[in-house]
């Protein structure tokens, strides 16, 4: 904080004052002695107070000027940094005019001020924004993606606005859907905290309206709020501790696309996504390269159970939380570069135990490895690889974590987790500095020996009678400005059935987003 030099003001004027009354006083015995009128005497003796009254005015109309240039220099400095820490990072940079700068050609002075002038612009088009008050003091920073997603839909999908599976054909009714939707717009807050013990604390929070349509028919393809995600986030140098809901850390990353958003795309179909609460312990090594970094996860997950199934009003007790202890999960990660050019390979596991109704438990786990490899400055791959059992849950597994079997010459059954396998892979090109074009497709599998050779199921959703769900995508990104977004998406959905022929639907998206 500058501070402005008040006390050396009066360093200055009160040596002057006084000064001139000293010598005032001083000279008024003298002159009474030497002067032989009294009425002389007085008349020099106000003449030169006067004189010196006049000289200190000066005195301190000049240093009243002095101050009033240095307050106008120390504000402007103030806005020039104020402005400086507002500004976007992505935004140019601009210095902060020097002494040498002054020394430059009177063309790159203009230029230095033009660049003073967009800097305090942009610094009052900030001060002009309405600020996010907090209880706490702390900032606290409003986020939105407004989201309008049109649809046509070619084939028999699970749900209109989002579909994952393609259904058997209906020969009663129409097979093909059209309709627009709100319902995947995200509302959320982010919010910067205390320093405590030397960790930031920060924590942030996100919502949509995916969590069920309202029953009126006067607004049926309105959305209802859902939590999305949320953290609470404290972080050192190279450990952070976060409590969340988001995605399991040992899938981190999902294909980009704005048709799907309340449900990261290829969700059920290789990519392992579903949000549940987790506690994550992140330690990060730095290399020789400062690039270069390593980082090693711990996180302990509490998997929500068949997220496939219809919506309750209550939550009731899943079979990872029936078993009395949460799932474990580890990732390894390499990383080097920033930004566009980011390489990072990482390797995770999952382990997790279930108990289901009879006292029948079964193990639960999974191994991935997911990568992102910058190809030149234009092109960039992405993608996971998992296999494991049980993984219903975490949004594989054919929708399913178990399979039922007939003890041999009994009727009595037992259960065993179903194994299961998938990925995806991401081809992403950008155009130009406004355009983006990605290509991805996903699949997930089940064994189709086990659930043929299982006990049929009955009275359940058709999506736990596929073993196998594939999905192709296409999608153009445009974003003419920060805050526009214009996104076309082709989608093919192929859904295998246990038994039976691939069904098949084609999704056309159009997508209009605003994001503030």
């Amino acid at each position: 904080m500058i501070r402005i030099p008040r006390r050396r003001y009066f360093r200055q004027v009160s040596p002057i004052v006084l000064a001139s009354l000293l010598c005032i006083v001083a000279a008024l015995p003298a002159k009474a002695q030497t002067e032989g009128s009294a009425d002389t005497s007085v008349s020099q003796q106000l003449e030169k107070l006067a004189a010196a009254l006049r000289a200190t005015q000066q005195q301190v109309e000049r240093s009243q000027k002095q101050m009033q240039q240095m307050q106008a220099e120390i504000d402007r400095l103030r806005l020039l940094l104020a402005a400086k820490d507002a500004l976007p990072k992505s935004g140019a940079t601009t210095a902060t005019p020097t002494a040498s700068a002054a020394a430059t050609e009177p063309s790159e002075r203009s230029s230095d001020k033009s660049e003073d002038i967009d800097i305090l612009k942009s610094a009052s088009a900030q001060q002009q924004q309405s600020k996010v008050e907090s209880s706490s003091r702390f900032p606290v920073r409003l986020t939105g993606l407004v989201l309008f997603n049109s649809f046509v839909n070619q084939g028999t999908v699970d749900q209109i606005d989002l579909p994952s599976s393609a259904l058997l054909p209906s020969s009663t009714s129409s097979n093909a859907s059209t309709g627009a939707s709100l319902r995947q717009t995200i509302l959320g807050l982010e919010g910067t905290g205390p320093v405590l013990g030397g960790a930031q604390t920060s924590a942030r929070v996100s919502m949509d309206f995916f969590g069920g349509v309202t029953g009126s028919a006067t607004s049926g393809p309105a959305g209802t709020v859902r939590l999305r995600t949320a953290a609470i986030t404290a972080a050192w140098t190279h450990d952070s501790l976060e409590a969340n809901y988001d995605t399991p850390l040992i899938s981190p990353r999902s294909p980009d696309s704005f048709a799907t958003v309340a449900q990261p795309s290829l969700a059920w179909s290789g990519n392992l996504w579903t949000w549940a609460p987790q506690f994550i312990w992140t330690h990060s090594f730095t290399l020789q390269n400062p690039d270069r970094a390593l980082s090693f996860q711990l996180g302990l997950l509490d998997t929500q159970t068949l997220n496939a199934a219809s919506n309750l009003t209550q939550r009731s007790i899943g079979a990872g939380e029936a078993s009395g202890q949460p799932s474990y999960e580890t990732r390894v990660a390499y990383s080097s570069g920033k930004d566009q050019h980011r390489f990072e390979l990482g390797i995770g596991g999952l382990y997790g135990r279930q108990e289901y109704k009879g006292d029948q438990r079964v193990d639960t786990w999974v191994t991935t490895a997911d990568w992102m490899v910058p190809l030149g400055t234009r092109l960039r791959i992405a993608g996971e690889l998992y296999r494991g059992r049980g993984l219903g849950d975490l949004g594989g597994g054919a929708y399913r974590n178990t399979v039922t079997y007939n003890f041999p010459n009994s009727t009595a059954t037992y259960l065993r987790a179903l194994d299961a396998e998938g990925g995806w892979l991401q081809w992403g090109y950008k155009l130009s500095a406004t355009l983006d074009a990605n290509a991805s497709i996903g699949q997930d599998s089940a064994s189709g020996n086990e659930l043929r050779n299982s006990v049929p199921l009955s009275g359940a959703s058709p999506v736990f009678f596929y073993a196998r769900n594939r999905s192709s995508v296409g999608n153009l990104v445009f974003r003419p400005w920060s805050s526009i977004i214009l996104s076309p998406e082709y989608r093919r959905l192929q859904s295998w059935p246990i038994l039976g022929s691939v069904n098949t639907a084609n999704i056309y998206t159009l997508t209009f987003g605003y994001q503030f």
